[in-house]
């Protein structure tokens, strides 16, 4: 089996030949930038310990305060239902008496 190939398709791949040569050969002199290491740090498992419990504690402080607010009688909530749930006029009821 013989196989021709006309005079267009043989400088064709001749081009495509020398431009992959060029990439190849630029590729393997081009030297590398410097990789900066990774400045990582191990993670102090204290430290993250410490910021957790500092965030609970401002969380608690936070909680007793709404919950002071809300005792003390000086805020009052009232639930208020969507149209379809409501069947009678609701009446309001006095706050309970501590």
């Amino acid at each position: 089996m013989t196989v021709t190939v006309d005079n267009y398709t043989r400088v064709l791949l001749t081009v495509l030949t020398v431009l992959l040569l060029v990439v190849a050969v630029g590729l393997w002199f081009e030297t590398p930038t410097t990789v900066p290491s990774a400045y990582g740090r191990v993670p102090d498992s204290g430290e993250q310990l410490n910021q957790l419990i500092g965030k609970v504690d401002k969380i608690d402080t936070s909680l007793g305060e709404i919950s002071r607010l809300l005792t003390s009688g000086k805020i009052k909530v009232q639930v208020v239902l969507p149209p379809e749930e409501i069947t009678t006029t609701p009446t309001p009821t006095p706050p309970v008496e501590k």
